[in-house]
C-alpha cells in the first residue's frame, strides 16, 4: 500500500522531485564514469605506475561519496521542508511516525532507483568521454573502452551508501518533529537587519580581504619563481581568503537588500519594493550557507583551470628542461667517469628511436671554487667544484637548437640552470687561470638546459687546456620524434646495469640518461590524472551547489505562493509576477555565482603571468582559452539549475487572471 501511496505522491509531485532527480542522476553517471576508468584494464595498460593512479582515484571518490551523501542529507531536508503541512495532516489523520517515515523512504528509494538507472545510462556516455579525455591528454589515439563489472557494482553499492546516509537525517526530523511545528511551521518571522551599515562596511573590508590576499599570494609565487623566496604564508593567506570570502558574503546579503530600500527612485519603481523584501528574508537567512557554496565553487574554478594550465604549461616547459631527444651525462650519477656511453646503449636508441645526430661535449673542473664562493648558498665543505665547458662545445651544442653562437674574447659567461644563479653578482670578478685573465662576459638563464649542474662557466676554448675533464657528454637528435619512452629507458637501464657486476637495475633507477619521450609519458600521466580528478571534484562540487541553490528556492515556495496570491488579489498581473518572481529567484541564484565568475579574471591573468615568467610564450596564450571554457561551462550548469527551479516555482506560485 505505501509503495502504491508513494508511486502517486512522485507522480503528483514529479517537478518537486526534478531538481533531486537531476543531482542524483547525474552524481551517478560521474561516479559510474570515474569507478569504470578506476577498473578499466586501460588504465594499467596506459597510465605508468597504475596502481598508485588507481589507489588515488578510489580514495577522490569515497571522499566525495561522503560530501555527497552529506550534502544530499541537507537537500533531502528541503523537500522535507517542502512537503511540511502534507506530513502533519498524515499524522493528523492516524499515520503513525514509522508509517511516515516508511513513505517517504519509499518515495526517495523510487526517486533513487530512477536516477541510478537514468545516472548509469548516462555515466556510460560520459565514461566514453572521459576515456577521450585522457587518450587525449596521454597522446593516444581514442579506442572505446571496456566497461569494467567491478566498476558497475561499486557504484550501485555506493549510491545504496550515499541513499541510506542520506536517509538517516530525515528519519531522525520526521521521529522528533511536532504536528505542530509541521503544520505552522511556514509562519515565521523574519527579523530585520539592525546595522546594514556596519555589515555593508564589513563586505567592503572583506571585498580588501580577498584582493589582498590574492595579492600577497601573487607576490610570493613570482618570488619563489624567481629563486628569491618560499611559499611561506600560504595557509595564512588562504585562511584569510576564506575568511573574507565568508565575510563578504555575509556582510553583502545583510546589507544589499536593506540599502536599496533606502533608495526611493529605485524601490518605488514597479513591484522593486516587493522583490525587495522577498529578496531580504531568504539572503539574509542563508548568508553563511551561501558564502560556503560560493567559496566551494571558487575552489572547484580554481582547481579546474589550475589542471588544464599545468598540462599546458608543461608541454613547452619540457621542450626547455629537455632541450634534446636524448642527453647522456656521463658523471650524473657516477663523479669522474668521463667514458663515452657503451656502444650497446647506443643500438637500444638506435633500435627505438634511431639517431639522427650526436654532438659531443665536455665539462672541465680545476678543483677550486673561485665562482661558487660568490654565490648566496656558498659552504665550502658542502659546494661542489666550479664546472666549465668550451666555447666552442657549447656553441655546437646550442647550434641545432637554433640558438646564436656565442664569442668570447678574454672574458667568460655564467650560465645558470637555477633562479638562484641570477642572484649572484660575477660582474666585478676577474678569472685568473693558467696566467691568463678573464672578465665577466654576462650571467644568462634562457639557455636551453644541456647539464644538471646550478650553473656552469663558458669560457676560451685554452683557457681548459690544464683544467681536467670531468664529463663527456653526448646529445642526441633521433629520427623519430614520437616513440615508446617507457620501453626505451627500460632497456637503457638494463643495458647500463648489466654492465655493472653486482648492481640491480630494478632497485635504482636512476642512470645517466636524460630521454625526453620518457619525461613527457610521464608529465602526461600525471597531467591525465590530475585533469580527470579535478573534473570530477569540480563537477560533482558544482552540482551539488546548484541543487543546493535550487532546492533552497523551492524550499519556501509555499510562503511564496501566499504572497504572490495577496499580491494577484491587490490587482498585480501575471506578466508582472513573473518578473517579480524571475527577478527574486535569479539575484538569489546569481549572489554566490559571481565570485566564482569573476575569479575566472585573476585565474587567468596569473595564469599566463607565471607562463611568462617561465618563458613559455605559447602556453601563455592558451590561458585565457581554458579559462573561457571553465566559466562557460558554469554558466551552463548554472543556466540548467536556474531554469528548471525558476519553471517550478513559476507554475507553483504565479497566479493567473
Amino acid at each position: 500500500m505505501y509503495f502504491k501511496l508513494a508511486f502517486r505522491n512522485v507522480k503528483r509531485q514529479l517537478g518537486n522531485y526534478l531538481i533531486y532527480f537531476m543531482t542524483v542522476a547525474m552524481t551517478v553517471a560521474l561516479l559510474f564514469a570515474v569507478n569504470n576508468i578506476i577498473y578499466s584494464r586501460n588504465l594499467a595498460v596506459f597510465v605508468d605506475r597504475g596502481e598508485s593512479a588507481k589507489t588515488m582515484l578510489q580514495i577522490i571518490v569515497v571522499m566525495i561519496s561522503m560530501v555527497v551523501a552529506f550534502v544530499l542529507s541537507y537537500a533531502t531536508s528541503f523537500l522535507l521542508k517542502r512537503r511540511k503541512r502534507e506530513f502533519g495532516t498524515y499524522l493528523t489523520l492516524g499515520m503513525t511516525r514509522g508509517d511516515l517515515l516508511t513513505l517517504f523512504l519509499a518515495e526517495t528509494m523510487l526517486i533513487c532507483m530512477i536516477a541510478l538507472g537514468a545516472g548509469l545510462a548516462a555515466g556510460s556516455f560520459l565514461f566514453q568521454g572521459l576515456m577521450a579525455v585522457m587518450m587525449k591528454l596521454l597522446e593516444m589515439r581514442f579506442a572505446v573502452g571496456a566497461y569494467s563489472a567491478e566498476g558497475f557494482s561499486r557504484t550501485i553499492l555506493l549510491t545504496v551508501g550515499i541513499f541510506l546516509t542520506a536517509s538517516i537525517a530525515s528519519a531522525v526530523y520526521l521521529k522528533h518533529v511536532s504536528i505542530f511545528d509541521l503544520i505552522q511551521g511556514e509562519k515565521k518571522v523574519e527579523k530585520g537587519v539592525r546595522h546594514p551599515m556596519g555589515c555593508f562596511l564589513l563586505a567592503l573590508v572583506s571585498l580588501a580581504g580577498m584582493t589582498g590576499c590574492i595579492a600577497f599570494f601573487f607576490r610570493e609565487v613570482d618570488q619563489m619563481l624567481s629563486g628569491g623566496g618560499k611559499l611561506e604564508s600560504t595557509g595564512i593567506l588562504l585562511s584569510g581568503f576564506i575568511l573574507s570570502v565568508m565575510g563578504f558574503h555575509w556582510g553583502t546579503a545583510k546589507s544589499m537588500v536593506a540599502l536599496f530600500l533606502r533608495m526611493r527612485g529605485f524601490r518605488n519603481r514597479g513591484a522593486n519594493t516587493f522583490v525587495l523584501r522577498q529578496l531580504s528574508g531568504s539572503l539574509s537567512a542563508n548568508s553563511m550557507m551561501l558564502g560556503t557554496l560560493a567559496l566551494l565553487m571558487t575552489f572547484a574554478v580554481v582547481g579546474t583551470n589550475l589542471s588544464f594550465i599545468q598540462k599546458a604549461g608543461r608541454e613547452e616547459a619540457l621542450l626547455s628542461e629537455y632541450p634534446y631527444d636524448i642527453i647522456y651525462y656521463s658523471g650524473k650519477y657516477d663523479p669522474g667517469n668521463s667514458t663515452l656511453p657503451p656502444e650497446e646503449a647506443e643500438s637500444v636508441i638506435e633500435k627505438y628511436a634511431g639517431i639522427q645526430e650526436k654532438i659531443p661535449y665536455r665539462i672541465f673542473e680545476t678543483g677550486r671554487q673561485d665562482f661558487y664562493s660568490r654565490t648566496k648558498w656558498y659552504e665550502e665543505r658542502m659546494a661542489p667544484g666550479d664546472s666549465f665547458m668550451m666555447v666552442s662545445d657549447f656553441n655546437a651544442v646550442m647550434a641545432p637548437l637554433g640558438v646564436e653562437a656565442v664569442t668570447l674574447e678574454g672574458q667568460y659567461m655564467i650560465v645558470g640552470n637555477d633562479p638562484k644563479a641570477g642572484q649572484s653578482d660575477w660582474s666585478d670578478m676577474v678569472y685568473e687561470w693558467g696566467g691568463n685573465s678573464y672578465t665577466f662576459h654576462s650571467c644568462r638563464l634562457d639557455y636551453p638546459k644541456i647539464s644538471y649542474l646550478y650553473f656552469y662557466v663558458v669560457v676560451p676554448d685554452e683557457a681548459v687546456k690544464s683544467m681536467k675533464c670531468v664529463e663527456q657528454n653526448v646529445a642526441y637528435l633521433t629520427e623519430q620524434s614520437r616513440y615508446d619512452g617507457m620501453a626505451l629507458e627500460q632497456a637503457l637501464r638494463q643495458v647500463i646495469y648489466a654492465s655493472r657486476e653486482g648492481e640491480d637495475s630494478s632497485e635504482d633507477k636512476r642512470h645517466a640518461f636524460e630521454i625526453r619521450e620518457y619525461h613527457r609519458q610521464e608529465e602526461n600521466n600525471v597531467s591525465a590524472i590530475l585533469v580527470v580528478s579535478a573534473l570530477f571534484v569540480s563537477a560533482v562540487f558544482l552540482l551539488l551547489v546548484m541543487a543546493i541553490l535550487a532546492l533552497k528556492t523551492l524550499s519556501s515556495l509555499g510562503e511564496d505562493r501566499q504572497r504572490y496570491e495577496i499580491c494577484f488579489r491587490l490587482g498585480m498581473g501575471e506578466r508582472e509576477q513573473c518578473r517579480a518572481l524571475f527577478r527574486q529567484t535569479f539575484s538569489f541564484f546569481l549572489f554566490p555565482f559571481i565570485l566564482p565568475c569573476v575569479m575566472n579574471i585573476p585565474v587567468a591573468w596569473f595564469g599566463r603571468h607565471v607562463m611568462r615568467l617561465a618563458q613559455m610564450e605559447a602556453a601563455a596564450e592558451t590561458v585565457p582559452l581554458i579559462t573561457g571554457i571553465v566559466a562557460s561551462g558554469m554558466a551552463l550548469l548554472y543556466l540548467l539549475y536556474y531554469t528548471a527551479a525558476y519553471l517550478i516555482a513559476k507554475r507553483t506560485v504565479v497566479r493567473g487572471g
